[in-house]
């Protein structure tokens, strides 16, 4: 078939869609019940549910090989986490319009689950779920996995994950944030927690970054009501309740001269009122972000410590403070001297132990990160100290491109009581495809809770060849 130039380019495209239409799928609407969603949505039309906030989760579980989903981009530049059988297996940056993108394939025949999580901010467009694609014999199945809990974060750029995957002096891009490696969305993984994020790079409480003293009308509590932050309709309707409210905002009030202490009180204890109306008394906590430093975090400090102990002591709901560790520089600066990934893990650990006694909650061990440390040896991070009776910590497995590799021992690092080694019989060479798993064992977390299985979780191999 020839196509003219003067076909109008939207038939051109909807000829060209149709020619890729695989007859033997079909598609599961994106109203189906027993798809899970987390997260600020619009849905206005249940087959179209909108969104545009970091950490918007969609999850199901599926019986069978392969899992496709269906969106359409306002701008195309959004990224989200692929998540498979709780394996983060990919990152897919998203195109304008209406796509279809392959989830997983080649799986072994069996139930999976399959979670979707947005891990840039609103600023990048708003998101159209539209179902999912899969094989004509696929069908879902009831979520195994229950997430009771619900944690919900109020933040600004530390939230979203701004230039966390950047490089000191890079420019920042949807490819330098990744939320789903926040300090925030870690903790609540941390807890098998369902997240809920409602967070904006620049964003204060009274005063956004470098506005005016008498603040910006568009700051958090004003427009904190908005599904989607910068339209009037709808609003969210504070339906179900969370578990606990973490509140990080401040840095931007107070990160450049002008800051007017009066009215950041008096608009946090407001928003704090606000926050326990919506919700009926929720539990929350206050946080102090990692990016102040001097005076100015003496001062941050002070108030929002105020803050926490006035309105704990109305009994309108409990209200506790927080205080994440500075950053120092030795886990490296992101974008515009953001945390990078590494001090957003220090600071989730931190937050995480203190939700663990405050909530009398076990956390969940998960691993973060693995990646080659030396050709022998593989370094695996987890989100709290590993423990393990026999000292053994057996139960991994590695593939390298393809092929079983021997691991010869596994010890705990010696300086940090988070991270496993594992030494290897073969040396990795710079380029190889490494993977590990874990078949279940006896590695638990603080409460006891016991490591999962998993699957295939990708190593980072950044081993560069020897100079000639």
């Amino acid at each position: 078939m020839k196509y003219s130039r003067f076909v109008p380019a939207m038939i051109m495209a909807a000829l060209i869609s149709l020619s890729n239409i695989n007859l033997k799928a079909k598609i599961i609407p994106a109203s189906n019940p027993l798809i899970e969603y987390t997260g600020r949505i619009d849905f206005s039309n249940p087959d179209a549910p909108k969104f545009s906030y970091s950490g918007v989760s969609i999850r199901a579980n599926f019986a069978g090989t392969e899992i496709s989903m269906i969106l359409d981009e306002e701008k195309g530049e959004n990224y989200f986490n692929i998540i498979v059988d709780k394996v983060q297996m990919s990152r897919v940056k998203v195109e304008k319009g209406k796509h279809q993108y392959t989830l997983a394939k080649n799986l072994e025949n069996k139930v999976h689950e399959v979670e979707i999580f947005r891990s840039t901010e609103e600023m990048f467009g708003k998101s159209t779920f539209l179902g999912f694609e899969v094989n004509k014999d696929v069908s879902l199945v009831e979520i195994s996995n229950k997430r009771d809990r619900l944690i919900e974060f109020i933040g600004n750029s530390i939230t979203c994950g701004y230039g966390n995957e950047a490089e000191l002096g890079a420019s920042f891009s949807a490819a330098t944030e990744n939320h789903y490696f926040t300090y925030a969305a870690v903790t609540s993984r941390s807890f098998n927690a369902r997240h809920l994020a409602v967070c904006k790079s620049g964003i204060g409480i009274y005063r956004n970054y470098d506005g005016p003293a008498t603040g910006n009308p568009d700051c958090m509590p004003n427009y904190y009501k908005r599904i989607f932050l910068y339209d009037e309709k709808p609003n969210y309707s504070f339906k179900e309740k969370p578990d606990l409210i973490c509140i990080d905002l401040g840095t931007n009030d107070f990160s450049t001269n002008g800051g007017d202490s009066a009215r950041y009180v008096n608009g946090y204890i407001n928003f704090i009122d606000s926050l326990q109306h919506y919700y009926n008394k929720p539990e929350i906590l206050c946080i102090i972000g990692p990016m102040l430093n001097g005076a100015t975090l003496v001062r941050l400090r002070k108030y929002v410590n105020f803050i926490s102990v006035f309105t704990n002591n109305r009994g309108k709901g409990k209200v506790s403070f927080f205080e994440m560790s500075e950053q120092k520089g030795d886990l490296g600066m992101g974008g515009d001297s953001h945390p990078t990934v590494a001090q957003h893990l220090k600071n989730a650990q931190e937050l995480t132990n203190f939700i663990s006694v405050l909530k009398g909650w076990g956390i969940i061990p998960i691993p973060l990160k693995a990646e080659v440390a030396t050709p022998n040896m593989l370094t695996l991070s987890f989100n709290v100290e590993i423990k393990d009776t026999t000292k053994i910590f057996s139960g991994f497995k590695i593939t390298v491109d393809g092929k079983p590799g021997n691991i010869t021992s596994t010890y705990k690092d010696h300086s940090n009581g988070s991270k496993l080694n594992l030494v290897l019989e073969e040396f990795i060479k710079p380029g190889q495809t490494v993977e590990l798993n874990y078949q279940k064992g006896r590695l638990s977390g603080k409460g006891g809770i016991l490591l999962e299985p998993f699957e295939k979780l990708n190593v980072i191999n950044q081993l560069t060849p020897p100079l000639r």
